[in-house]
């Protein structure tokens, strides 16, 4: 059944004249038509026509974002150049007007690499090491100087349930510890959850650290029988902060002389930081004046990838283009056809298309955005953010709609416009999630993020054109342009809601310790601002309760500074579930201190 247009809704009418022409066949429903007549066929054919000429188009858009030549669309690239300006065009000829005041582009800067400056070195009893055979800086590592005592602490583990702790009677003030990597082999060690949470490197620096520590080193060395010594850490770019002190992980016969006798090591770490500047790509299509209704509905996705591989990369071997087909040049591509679809009819609000950059670095195209709008475009004001990632593997039919409870009135409205094209849509879930939605839904946006599911060549370099499914991904885009015909035609927006969301890694829940209810913010406050800035807080969770808002920058939890995440995480995880303790926040240049009620930990 064919769902009617809201009355006087020019661009929902428009857009129910090519219901048919993105449904492939054999998916359509029901028994075989009677015999049709000439009029019927030539309306036949021509939304056949129609469905062919979108899915030609959406394949030619993955295709020209897939290609090799595009080097994987990584940021730095001068494949992630040359889409941006293949973009600014696309977007001018489909008639999108420039959304910032000199153009199309919204710079930022996206971190891509760290690198050992010289000065670095590390000398133990006078015999300098060599950094690559005897040692490595972790990424988290803080750059500085720092000289002491070694002295050995175990395996720099402080587990009271468990009844261990290595620092019980060490006095580190002003020391070097020295850890063993890992976790003991039993004492309750070998649930795998345990073993993950104390063999974290992170929580291994902050434990030393908040006992005076002034730097640490860490090494494979297993107490008991030795087993094959794993690998030194690569040096990456880690993205939430240091970790307060130098960080430095030994080979197993540098440092296996250290754990017997006095020993002095003296060390300095010098760090650099590459950034590579990349561009969001906005374009708007205005509402007719006379018709304009409040809100601006937004549309992205992403058109970054993984460049030749990396950390990222599920070939971890493999230095080939990762092209990205469905990850996300199949979202691009809706978002273009979702442009073409809409550039020719009436419109009530405003419709602002956003292809977004630094997704994959940590969404930090689509925060940009948020913390730095164009003008015109107020995402308090915003009735919907539509997010496309991976929707170019269309199976079956089913499609994922994730987000469909950031607003009580999507249950009710998008059931009928997927029947309207035989998509079968599971709806469920809040707005946060590893995608370019999440800013949006931190900020007070009801958001959908349309998603065809996961698949073997996902991050890899075989995530190739060839795999992907125009047709479905061009019916999508029809999808998302009744969504915006439905959303223009109300008279008010929707009504967002605040779910308790499952948080990224490394926030605060988690199977053990206490809860706070924050959810930071993905790409954290400015560089060498120390603190978690907080996109939103759980709806009457402590952090809520005691208030803390969007925005906040907290800097203190139970008499302990908070540098990053990883402080936070772990100042949780020695916290009791109804403790109450003090945080300190810092909103608008002020200090804020604040009584907090931890809860149950959440996993």
């Amino acid at each position: 059944m064919r769902r009617t247009p809201p009355a006087g809704t020019a661009l929902a009418a428009a857009l129910a004249l090519t219901a048919a022409a993105i449904v492939s066949p054999g998916n359509a429903v029901g028994s075989p038509p009677a015999a049709p007549s000439t009029e019927a066929s030539r309306a036949s054919a021509a939304t056949e026509a129609a469905g062919a000429d979108a899915a030609a188009r959406y394949l030619a858009d993955v295709t020209w974002l897939a290609d090799p030549a595009r080097e994987g669309r990584g940021v730095g690239t001068a494949g992630l150049a040359a889409a941006a300006e293949w973009l600014e065009a696309r977007f001018a000829a489909l008639g999108l007007a420039p959304g910032l005041p000199g153009g199309y582009r919204q710079r930022l800067e996206v971190p891509v690499g760290v690198r050992v400056e010289a000065g670095t070195r590390l000398v133990v009893d006078d015999r300098e090491l060599v950094r690559g055979e005897d040692y490595e800086i972790t990424g988290f590592s803080a750059a500085g100087a720092a000289g002491g005592p070694v002295v050995p602490v175990g395996y720099g583990v402080v587990a009271p349930e468990l009844g261990r702790d290595d620092y019980a009677g060490v006095d580190l003030a002003g020391k070097i510890a020295l850890v063993r990597r890992f976790v003991p082999a039993g004492e309750g060690f070998a649930d795998p959850a345990a073993a993950q949470r104390y063999g974290d490197l992170r929580l291994k620096a902050f434990t030393a650290r908040e006992r005076g520590a002034v730097a640490l080193l860490v090494t494979d060395l297993p107490e008991g029988e030795e087993i094959d010594e794993a690998p030194l850490p690569s040096l990456h770019v880690e993205r939430r902060g240091d970790a307060g002190i130098p960080v430095l992980v030994l080979a197993r016969e540098a440092a296996r002389p250290l754990f017997a006798g006095d020993h002095r090591a003296e060390l300095n770490v010098a760090l650099s930081w590459e950034k590579a500047a990349a561009d969001n790509i906005v374009g708007v299509l205005r509402a007719d004046p006379a018709r304009r209704r409040a809100g601006a509905i937004v549309l992205g996705a992403h058109y970054d990838h993984l460049g030749f591989g990396g950390p990222g990369s599920l070939s971890p071997e493999s230095t080939e283009p990762h092209h990205g087909a469905d990850d996300n040049a199949s979202g691009v591509a809706a978002l273009l056809e979702t442009a073409h679809r809409l550039r020719d009819v009436p419109r009530e609000r405003d419709v602002w298309f956003v292809a977004f950059t630094g997704e994959e670095s940590g969404l930090f195209g689509s925060t940009e955005l948020v913390r730095q709008p164009p003008p015109g475009l107020v995402v308090a004001d915003a009735v919907a953010m539509i997010n496309f990632d991976m929707v170019g593997r269309l199976r079956e039919d089913r499609l994922s709609v994730l987000g469909g409870d950031s607003a009580s009135e999507w249950a009710a409205l998008l059931p009928a416009l997927c029947a309207e094209l035989a998509l079968q849509c599971a709806t469920s879930g809040d707005g946060y999630g590893p995608s370019d939605q999440t800013p949006f839904y931190a900020a007070g946006v009801p958001v959908l993020h349309f998603f065809t599911g996961a698949h073997d060549d996902y991050h890899k370099p075989s995530d190739r054109p060839e795999t992907i499914n125009a047709a479905g991904g061009a019916r999508i885009a029809d999808l998302a342009s009744r969504v915006v015909a439905t959303l223009a035609a109300r008279e008010v927006g929707l009504t967002y809601q605040r779910v308790a969301p499952p948080p990224p890694s490394g926030a605060d829940m988690r199977s053990y310790g206490a809860g706070l209810g924050t959810v930071p913010d993905y790409v954290g406050p400015p560089e060498g601002t120390s603190g978690v800035l907080l996109a939103g807080t759980r709806p009457g969770g402590p952090a809520d309760k005691a208030g803390m808002r969007r925005g906040d920058l907290l800097v203190e939890l139970a008499g302990t500074p908070i540098r990053d995440i990883h402080d936070l995480m772990f100042v949780l995880r020695a916290a009791k579930p109804a403790q109450t303790s003090s945080a300190v926040v810092v909103r608008d240049g002020e200090r804020v201190t604040l009584t907090v009620t931890f809860d149950q930990a959440r996993r």
